[in-house]
C-alpha cells in the first residue's frame, strides 16, 4: 500500500522515515485560520484532516498534521516576518508554553484516525544577542512558535515535557501503532 505525506515540511518527512523506509510527499495547501473561539486541540485535527483530504487518494494511505504553539489563549502559527518573529520569542523567552500537534491518518477505505498529542516547552531565558543570533539564521520561518527545536532552535529551549516530535510537527509513537495496525 502506498504512503502519502500531505506536508511540505521537510522535519515531518524527516520523522516518518523513522517508522516507514517508502512514501510520497505532496504539499497540501489549505487556509490554516483557526476559527474564533476554537480549541486549539480542535483546530490542529481540523487542520490536519482538511490536509489529509486534499491529497485524498484511494490507492493510498495518507498523513496529514498540522502543529500549533501557544501560551495561555494566545497561538504563535507560522510568520515570515522577522519583527513578529522576535516579538514572539520575546514574550516566550523564560516561560513555559505548550506545542499542540494534530494528526489525521486517511485509508483508501475512508476510514481515518484522528488525534493530538501536546508537549511542554520551557524556554530559556536567552540573551538579546542569542535571540539576533538566532533570527539571522532564518530558521524561524514557517515553524510553529517561530524556533525549530530540532534545529539550532534547541538552543533557546530549557526542556520538554513530552513527546519531542510533537513539538517538531509529527509525534510518531501513536503513528507507529496506527500504520503497523493498518
Amino acid at each position: 500500500m502506498k504512503l502519502i505525506l500531505a506536508s511540505a515540511s521537510p522535519r515531518r518527512e524527516r520523522l516518518l522515515k523513522k517508522l516507514v523506509k517508502r512514501f510520497s510527499v505532496k504539499a497540501a495547501h489549505i487556509d490554516e485560520t483557526i476559527h474564533a473561539g476554537e480549541p486549539f486541540s480542535r483546530a490542529c485535527v481540523r487542520l490536519a484532516e482538511k490536509k489529509a483530504r486534499k491529497v485524498f487518494d484511494k490507492q493510498s494511505v495518507v498523513i496529514g498534521a498540522d502543529t500549533i504553539a501557544y501560551f495561555r489563549k494566545k497561538n504563535f502559527r507560522k510568520t515570515s516576518d522577522a519583527r513578529k518573529a522576535e516579538s514572539i520569542l520575546l514574550f516566550l523567552r523564560g516561560k513555559t508554553h505548550y506545542v499542540i500537534t494534530g494528526v489525521c491518518v486517511t485509508f483508501p477505505s475512508g476510514k481515518q484516525v484522528k488525534y493530538s498529542v501536546k508537549a511542554a516547552v520551557k524556554m530559556k531565558n536567552f540573551s538579546n544577542s542569542e535571540l539576533v543570533s538566532y533570527l539571522k539564521s532564518g530558521e524561524w520561518k514557517g515553524r510553529a512558535g517561530c524556533y525549530d527545536i530540532s534545529g539550532k532552535g534547541a538552543k533557546l529551549v530549557q526542556s520538554v515535557k513530552g513527546e519531542k516530535e510533537t513539538v517538531v510537527g509529527l509525534p510518531i509513537k501513536k503513528l507507529k501503532n496506527i500504520l503497523s495496525s493498518a
